[in-house]
C-alpha cells in the first residue's frame, strides 16, 4: 500500500538530486482482463464485458534544470474492450522551490485530497479504486479527479501542511473552492492525513432520487500503518464525510507482502443522506511481482448498491473478477 508523504504529486519534484536533472521520463502500461462481470450478464446471449482484454497507459514527462522550476506534464491514454482510443491530459502544473521546505505549485494537478488521491495504476490499491476516491472523482469536472488552481505546501516542523485556491471543482459557478490538508508522520510507518475542500451547491450537477445537488463542503481523514513487529503488514483506514448526498463512507484495508508476493482485504461501505439502503463492497487481492517493473494483480470484488448512484460511488452490484498486468518504465 503506498501512502503519499507528501499531497499534490510533488514528490518526485522535491526528490534529493531532482533539482540537477535536465529531463525525464517516466509512465506505465495496464493490460486489463475481465473474467467475470455479474452486473452486466444479459439474461440472454453473452455477456459483452467478460473475456475481453482493455490496455490503457501513461506518459510523463517533467523537466527540472538546477536553477529552474519543475514542469510536469502527465498524459493519459487508453484503448477499450471495444477497440475506441482516447487520450487525456491529467496534469500540467510547475513546482516552484519558494523558500526552503515550501513549494508552489500551479496548474492541473492530482486532487490531495484522500488516500488515492494519487490516480495512475501503479498507486492504487488494487485493480479498480475505491468508493473514496470515486466520490472525489464525480465531484470534479476535471478529468480522472484532478484540480485546477494555486497551492502551496510547506513544512511546520513534524506537519505537512497544503493550501490551495482552486476552481470550483465542478468548474460551473464562480466561487472558487479551497482546500487545506495536513499531513502528519508521528513515527516510522504512522502515516495521518486531514483533508477538506470547499465547495458550493450548484442544483443542476448530480442526480439523487431526492434531486439535484452536489456534495457541497467534503471532509477526509486517512490513517496507514505498518506494523512494526509484523514485517509487510500494513492496515489502513479512509474516512470521508460531505454536506450532501453522502453523509459518511469508509475504506478499510490490510496488506501483507512477502517477497515477490502479496495480499490485500478491502471493505467498504457508503451511507446515504437520504436514508436509502447503504453501498458496501468487499474485495480481496492477489498479486505477484513478476520483474522490478512488471506486476500481476488478480482482483475479486462483490458489491451491493441499491442506491441509485451507482456513478458516485462506483460500486457495482454482484461480482467483478479481473486480472492486470502493470509494466512500468
Amino acid at each position: 500500500m503506498k501512502k503519499k508523504l507528501l499531497p499534490l504529486a510533488i514528490a518526485a519534484a522535491m526528490a534529493p538530486g531532482f533539482a540537477a536533472a535536465a529531463a525525464d521520463t517516466s509512465g506505465f502500461a495496464n493490460i486489463t482482463y475481465n473474467i467475470t462481470d455479474d452486473a452486466n450478464q444479459p439474461t440472454t446471449g453473452t455477456n459483452p464485458n467478460e473475456g475481453k482484454f482493455s490496455a490503457n497507459g501513461e506518459l510523463d514527462f517533467s523537466a527540472s534544470p538546477a536553477d529552474g522550476v519543475t514542469v510536469r506534464l502527465d498524459v493519459d491514454l487508453a484503448n477499450g474492450a471495444d477497440n475506441t482510443t482516447t487520450t487525456s491530459l491529467e496534469q500540467a502544473f510547475f513546482a516552484w522551490n519558494a523558500a526552503d521546505g515550501v513549494t508552489v505549485i500551479g496548474g492541473v494537478f492530482n486532487n490531495p485530497i484522500g488516500m488515492e488521491s494519487q490516480n495512475d495504476r501503479p498507486d492504487l490499491w488494487g485493480n479498480n479504486r475505491g468508493v473514496i476516491g470515486n466520490i472525489l472523482d464525480n465531484q470534479t469536472a476535471r478529468y480522472d479527479n484532478n484540480l485546477t488552481g494555486l497551492a502551496v505546501t510547506g513544512d511546520l516542523g513534524p506537519v505537512t501542511l497544503t493550501g490551495a485556491v482552486l476552481n470550483d471543482l465542478q468548474q460551473v459557478n464562480e466561487e472558487n473552492s479551497l482546500a487545506l490538508v495536513a499531513n502528519y508522520s508521528p513515527v516510522a510507518g504512522l502515516d495521518l492525513e486531514l483533508g477538506m475542500v470547499t465547495q458550493a451547491d450548484t442544483p443542476t450537477h448530480l442526480a439523487q432520487s431526492t434531486g439535484l445537488t452536489t456534495a457541497e463542503d467534503i471532509i477526509d481523514f486517512n490513517v496507514s500503518y505498518a506494523i512494526p513487529n509484523v514485517a509487510g503488514l500494513t492496515v489502513a483506514l479512509d474516512y470521508l464525510s460531505a454536506g450532501k448526498i453522502i453523509d459518511s463512507a469508509y475504506e478499510i484495508k490490510v496488506d501483507y507482502n512477502y517477497g515477490p508476493w502479496g495480499a490485500g482485504i478491502r471493505t467498504e461501505k457508503v451511507s446515504w443522506s437520504d436514508n436509502t439502503a447503504d453501498s458496501d463492497r468487499n474485495t480481496f487481492h492477489a498479486s505477484y511481482q513478476v520483474a522490478s517493473n512488471l506486476k500481476a494483480v488478480l482482483e475479486f470484488a462483490d458489491g451491493d448498491n441499491a442506491n441509485p448512484n451507482t456513478a458516485i460511488t462506483g460500486i457495482q452490484a454482484d461480482n467483478l473478477t479481473t486480472l492486470d498486468l502493470v509494466a512500468t518504465f
